[in-house]
């Protein structure tokens, strides 16, 4: 009897040590650095967006739905969708190495990864020009414009005159790399990404379908948030308050987004002739009445001319 009495309030005991303990009382104040109520750590809540407004890095709050909130979201979206893209290549590249160590067999969705990585590293390299664009979204230039004054004078019967003049008043941004400007140095490097690609890539001179990879078809949806993206931050470029470099490089980057496309297509086998077909549309000869879907091998280095024509219904 001791023995089963002293083992039953062991068991009790060890049962008694082992439960949930009661939550903590509510901290006095709990959000962001200050921590929640169960950790100390920062927690991305704040609550004081409850109300419908966000503050900006100047601190200034303002609506949600403010142009400047706009085209962070926007911009925020497009490297989410960029981030996506470089998750497939990832994904790619993983499948081929896991084929590779029994066959020498390009990976699923196109690509060798040597080609690949280059491209795998420019995304790296965009999704931070976004930050950059994001943060400089958030400090809007209010600050008074510089102007050049000259003092011109006139002279008449009377005497002279003094007339002062000046020229609009022109923001100034520095790009420093915290959000004050954007640098002119961004867009040159993408337009060399470009040229890279286009020089391996057939001619393009017809229209074609956002096909083929999952890789392709992501950047073709990356080239489609970042032509609104350049929508929502072209009125604060008009307002004076973003560095019109932000969207002159948004500007470049879809056209980036676009070659990328058609670049892992061609990359698909490669690039060794086996690449992807590129469904163009166009019109199958002068004067024909509809235009129709064309498939170009992009591997044949044919990009203005043969193919063969999709003969379907509703084509």
């Amino acid at each position: 009897n001791t023995n089963t009495n002293t083992n039953t309030n062991t068991n009790n005991h060890h049962q008694e040590t082992t439960q949930t303990p009661p939550p903590p009382p509510p901290k006095s104040k709990s959000g962001g650095r200050h921590g929640g109520n169960y950790t100390s750590k920062n927690v991305p809540y704040t609550r004081t967006g409850d109300t419908g407004t966000s503050q900006l890095l100047t601190g200034e709050r303002r609506a949600k739905d403010d142009e400047a909130f706009e085209a962070m979201g926007t911009v925020d979206e497009l490297c989410s969708v960029v981030g996506v893209v470089h998750a497939e290549i990832i994904h790619a590249k993983d499948a081929h190495e896991r084929e590779s160590a029994h066959a020498h067999a390009r990976d699923a969705d196109g690509g060798s990864s040597q080609q690949f990585q280059d491209l795998e590293i420019w995304l790296l390299d965009v999704m931070s020009r976004l930050f950059d664009i994001g943060s400089h979204l958030a400090k809007p230039n209010n600050s008074d414009c510089d102007s050049d004054s000259d003092t011109d004078t006139d002279s008449d019967q009377d005497g002279d005159t003094e007339r002062r003049t000046s020229t609009p008043k022109q923001p100034k941004f520095t790009a420093d790399g915290i959000g004050n400007g954007f640098d002119m140095e961004h867009i040159e490097i993408l337009e060399e990404w470009i040229d890279v690609m286009t020089d391996e890539l057939p001619e393009l001179t017809h229209f074609i379908l956002p096909t083929g990879t999952k890789t392709s078809a992501q950047l073709h949806v990356a080239r489609c948030v970042c032509r609104r993206a350049e929508r929502r931050v072209l009125p604060l470029v008009r307002d004076g308050v973003c560095d019109p470099n932000a969207v002159k490089y948004l500007n470049r980057l879809s056209d980036f987004f676009f070659t990328a496309a058609r670049w892992s297509n061609f990359c698909h086998g490669g690039g060794s002739g086996n690449g992807l077909d590129e469904v163009q549309y166009r019109r199958p000869f002068r004067g024909a009445k509809q235009r129709n879907r064309v498939n170009v091998n992009l591997g044949s280095g044919s990009g203005s001319g043969s193919g063969r024509e999709e003969k379907k219904h509703g084509a």
